[in-house]
């Protein structure tokens, strides 16, 4: 399912895996027997001969590599910088979103490190082809979206789905979560720097916009969790952000903390609206 860059001995000496040489049909290999913590065994090989690094790891059940990897990475302390291929779900390598405004969240998730620019939605090249299909591009990030077979999604900023669609399959928990606390900090700072006075249209909506965004988030993130649970299991946060988050604060990822984060946002927007009116007409 994937194949680690470390060689066998850094990983006996990282996890504690116990190698041994056995034989196999290509020739002599170093090999070992893993399992996490749900049960899951997994096998880690390295053939002797392979001129090229690396040891190649399998599962020895039918769960989606994708969800196996990411908990193997997760109790390893192992990281994404680590792993130098991976299983694929599907052939096709392009990027899906479910709407144009989940699109957007992905780009401003994966545009330059460090690059904190705002990008308005207008600033990016959005195309249609003849099959229905949307293209959105910033730069060198190219996000898809097919045409939807279900229930429209209303439209506005921030509505990242129909609440029958399918969890995101481009942002995981963590980084919808990492995205709404960006928002939120820039809206708190663009206000400080209104201060006591009235805001013109166009401040309104550049606060207003950064509302709306985050409201929506934790809902999202509240998608991936299964009815029987109320804490986000490890295999959904597949990304490097998404774990990083979940090791950084691992008791906001449940149902209760989820909840009461789309509670307060939902508050914080109606004490904007209260005290700065409701929304004027959006700027042109």
């Amino acid at each position: 399912m994937a194949k680690l860059a470390l060689e066998p001995q850094e990983l006996q000496a990282r996890t504690g895996l116990a190698f041994v040489e056995a034989e196999s049909a290509l020739g002599p290999v170093w090999f070992a027997f893993g399992q996490l913590a749900d049960g899951t065994i997994l096998g880690f090989n390295r053939l002797i001969s392979d001129p090229n690094p690396g040891t190649e790891v399998s599962q020895f059940t039918d769960r989606p590599a994708r969800d196996v990897l990411s908990e193997l990475l997760f109790e390893t302390d192992l990281s994404h910088d680590e792993v130098s291929w991976r299983a694929s779900a599907e052939d096709d390598d392009r990027i899906w979103a479910r709407t144009h405004p989940e699109a957007y969240a992905y780009i401003l998730l994966h545009r330059a490190p460090g690059d904190r620019t705002p990008i308005a939605p207008r600033e990016l090249d959005i195309v249609r082809d003849d099959q229905d299909v949307w293209s959105v591009r910033h730069r060198d990030v190219v996000v898809h979206i097919r045409p939807r077979t279900g229930p429209a999604v209303p439209g506005g900023v921030g509505v990242y789905s129909h609440p029958d669609d399918p969890p995101s399959g481009i942002i995981d928990p963590g980084g919808w979560m990492y995205l709404a606390s960006e928002w939120e900090a820039e809206a708190g700072r663009l206000l400080q720097g209104f201060g006591p006075r009235t805001i013109d249209a166009r401040e309104y909506w550049s606060v207003y916009d950064l509302l709306l965004q985050l409201v929506g988030a934790p809902g999202e993130a509240l998608r991936f969790l299964p009815p029987d649970l109320d804490e986000l299991p490890v295999r959904a946060f597949w990304t490097p952000l998404g774990q990083w988050m979940l090791r950084r604060n691992p008791h906001a990822f449940n149902r209760a903390e989820l909840t009461a984060k789309a509670a307060e946002y939902e508050t914080t927007i109606a004490e904007f609206k209260r005290i700065y009116g409701p929304p004027p007409p959006r700027p042109q």
